[in-house]
């Protein structure tokens, strides 16, 4: 049995924010059997920064990062140490990530012109959390004595939520493309579209799980990332672009297979319209960002 742990970095909310230009879902999914010693060992390492002198009962990325917070006075290197020895953690303890980046102009962009797919999905987070539970539907599919074995929990977002809940019982159809549903045409008993996983969705509040407090990370490392690369964004220090890229790369050596995340099936909305909702020169399969081609004279 596995659980994926969601969260988000780049919340745009309702309407474009040219602050916030990308939305980055991620998800660390992780054995269920090893989640105890997960929870016992992320204890573990609150307490050491309590002996240290920082007061922590949750991890929050961007306080780390930026130094705010529990985190004020305590040195950048200091800072990086803790964020380098948690994704180590994550990674001996076998997570796999799954990210989804959402470019949000191209999404508003797309349900302004009446894309039916952008207008079911409302918004960038719900885009990018179905993509997450997608992906683990497609990346569980036809394994062994695995039907109904994943649970998804998402950091708790209010409204969010609320839609997420909707979509997912709705007709789903419109998937089927994306994770290989085929409707049985003989058989009496129809299986569910999502039968790789548990009642769908499980949400929770960030300080209460240790593993979204890692999907915060590894969604706050990717957003930084492309905000860097692909947005253009200026360095807050020199060299944040080499020290940001050694974590994205960390990541990416540890995320699912990039079929789960952005398939190829030729003619499938769903499919395209994730393709066409990615940061420009960033895709799931080359992960890291290739900016464009300047023509020699």
């Amino acid at each position: 049995m596995y659980a994926c742990y969601i969260d988000e970095s780049g919340h745009c909310g309702e309407k474009f924010n040219p602050d916030q230009p990308v939305e980055v879902l991620c998800g660390v999914v992780t054995d269920i059997t090893k989640l105890f010693k997960t929870n016992r060992e992320h204890n573990g390492m609150l307490k050491i920064l309590e002996s240290e002198g920082i007061p922590a009962t949750e991890v929050k990325s961007a306080n780390i990062y930026r130094g705010r917070g529990n985190w004020r006075g305590v040195t950048p290197k200091k800072r990086a140490k803790f964020i380098d020895e948690l994704i180590k953690w994550a990674v001996d303890r076998s997570c796999k990530f799954v990210v989804s980046p959402i470019d949000s102009d191209k999404f508003f962009k797309l349900k302004s012109n009446g894309c039916p797919i952008a207008n079911k999905l409302k918004y960038p987070y719900e885009a990018g959390a179905l993509n997450v539970v997608l992906a683990i539907q497609r990346l569980k599919t036809g394994k062994k004595k695995n039907k109904g074995k994943t649970m998804i929990v998402f950091d708790e977002q209010g409204k969010h939520d609320k839609n997420l809940s909707s979509l997912f019982d709705e007709d789903l159809s419109f998937s089927d493309g994306y994770t290989g549903y085929v409707l049985p045409k003989r058989s009496k008993k129809i299986p569910p579209r999502l039968e790789e996983i548990i009642d769908i969705p499980f949400f929770s509040k960030s300080h209460l799980s240790p593993l979204i407090q890692v999907a915060d990370l590894g969604a706050f490392i990717v957003n930084k990332y492309l905000l860097l690369t692909a947005y253009g964004r200026s360095e807050k220090y020199e060299g944040e672009l080499e020290v940001i890229t050694n974590w994205f790369e960390k990541i990416g050596d540890n995320t699912i297979p990039h079929t789960n995340i952005n398939p190829n099936v030729k003619g499938d909305a769903l499919c395209e319209f994730y393709w066409n909702v990615r940061p420009d020169h960033w895709s799931a399969r080359k992960w890291v960002y290739e900016p464009p081609k300047v023509a020699t004279p």
